[in-house]
Order: structure tokens, then C-alpha cells, then sequence
């Protein structure tokens, strides 16, 4: 019965329908073939990948590289810019009083052993508005000043030259003719020379504008002179025309009776 019964199992299994198609499983060495494809396949792809990154590695270091030459060169061309330097602050000097015989020249050889002397001006006499060239004979006549302004290439010299050489005298020579002659000056703080050449051109503006006033009151004066000159000729001429009309009148008078 036991037998039976297991005979009767095994003929109750299903069979496999003819047309399925047969299922084959792989082997061990099938398996160590496929491990080894995968292995190579991912051997490639690697060496692929690393190929690329060695490439792209050196075309980074070939731009860098190019990129240096060329800052390297651009700094090579341009020359180097050189730091500005301080500009010094010149100094003005007062001078309130100018001997006879001085001139810029003389000025300038006076000064100019103590440091750079720049500009110098010096303010003529006048006399009246106008400035004496010549002399009476008809001679180059000497100029005289009454003020002067010097400039110093550095502020700090032209502050010693005021203390060295204020209320000092001007030469100790006895054969200079500026002998036992005191320097009178005074050192301008804050005092550009433009400020200097505003202060002369207005000067000279108001001496023209001064002077067109005068020349506009002269002839003012003289065409009312001129008018008066012409009312009193006018009256007078009006006052002798009656007396020649009747002196006319009297002598065909005297003639009509003889």
C-alpha cells in the first residue's frame, strides 16, 4: 500500500507542457566567465574614465601654464609705476621796505645763498599813477621800489630765512651802498603767489577803471567849457547886431537931409 501510494504521488505530478521551452541553469564555469567579462568590462571602463581625467588634468595645467606666461609677459611689458612723490610747499617772504639802488637782480644774489629762490616781485614807486622811466634829460632813470614778495622753493627755509635775517643788516661792508641798512620782513603763512598776481591784476583793474573816470570827468569838463564858450560868443554876437543896424540907420539918416 505504502508503495502504491507513492507511485500513485509521483503519477499525480504535473507534467511540463511540450511547448515550454527548457530551463537550462548555468554552471560553475559559466559563472567564472561571466564574473571575468564584468571584471574586464569594468577594467575598461576605468581606464577609460582615468584616460579622460589625465586628459582634461593636463589641458587644465596647459591653461594655467599659458595663463602664467602671459600675466608674466604683461608684467614684463609694463614698466613699473613709481610711488608720486611729496611735492614741497613753497614759502612766501614780505619784504615792507626797499632800499635805493636794490633790484630784483641784486635781490635774488642776496637770498639765493640761503636756499632756491623762485618767483620775485617787486612793486615800483609812483609817482602820482604813473612810474618815472625817464629822468628830465630825457635818460633811463632808475627805478625805485617800495615793497617786494619773495618765494622759497621750500616753506620751512623761507620761516629760517625770516629768523636769521629780520631786523638784521643788509651787508656790513662799509663799501656797500646797503651798508648799516636793516632787512624789514615777514614771513606769509597760508599765502600763495596766485593770491599775489589776483591782488595785482585787480590793482591794475581799478588803476584803468580810475583812470577811464578821470578821463571821462576831463572831457565832461571840457565840452561844457566848450558849450559856455559857444552861449558867451552867441550873446555877445546877438548884443553888437542892434548897434551896427542903427549905427546903419543914423548915417542914411544924414544922408536923406544933405
Amino acid at each position: 500500500m505504502a508503495i502504491g501510494s507513492k507511485k500513485s504521488v509521483k503519477g499525480t505530478r504535473k507534467r511540463k507542457a511540450p511547448w515550454a521551452p527548457a530551463r537550462e541553469l548555468p554552471s560553475d564555469g559559466d559563472e567564472s566567465d561571466n564574473l571575468a567579462s564584468e571584471d574586464a568590462a569594468a577594467g575598461n571602463d576605468g581606464s577609460v574614465h582615468n584616460s579622460d581625467e589625465d586628459k582634461e588634468g593636463r589641458d587644465e595645467s596647459d591653461t594655467s601654464g599659458e595663463d602664467g606666461e602671459r600675466i608674466a609677459a604683461s608684467r614684463a611689458s609694463h614698466k613699473k609705476v613709481k610711488p608720486l612723490a611729496k611735492k614741497s610747499v613753497a614759502g612766501i617772504i614780505y619784504i615792507s621796505s626797499v632800499p635805493k639802488h636794490m633790484n630784483v637782480t641784486i635781490l635774488r644774489e642776496l637770498l639765493d645763498p640761503y636756499g632756491e629762490v623762485g618767483r620775485i616781485y617787486m612793486q615800483p614807486a609812483r609817482k602820482g599813477n604813473t612810474v618815472r622811466k625817464r629822468t628830465a634829460k630825457g635818460k633811463r632813470a632808475m627805478l625805485q621800489y617800495t615793497e617786494a614778495w619773495v618765494e622759497f622753493a621750500r616753506r620751512r627755509i623761507a620761516k629760517a630765512v625770516v629768523q636769521l635775517l629780520n631786523a638784521k643788516p643788509i651787508s656790513t661792508s662799509r663799501k656797500s651802498v646797503f651798508c648799516d641798512i636793516l632787512w624789514s620782513m615777514k614771513y606769509l603763512p597760508h599765502f600763495q603767489w596766485m593770491q599775489l598776481s589776483e591782488r595785482l591784476a585787480y590793482e591794475k583793474a581799478v588803476a584803468r577803471q580810475k583812470l577811464r573816470t578821470e578821463v571821462a570827468q576831463a572831457r565832461k569838463e571840457a565840452s561844457y567849457f566848450q558849450s559856455n564858450l559857444d552861449r558867451s560868443e552867441a550873446s555877445r554876437r546877438r548884443a553888437t547886431a542892434p548897434a551896427s543896424s542903427s549905427s546903419s540907420s543914423s548915417k542914411g539918416k544924414v544922408s536923406k537931409d544933405t
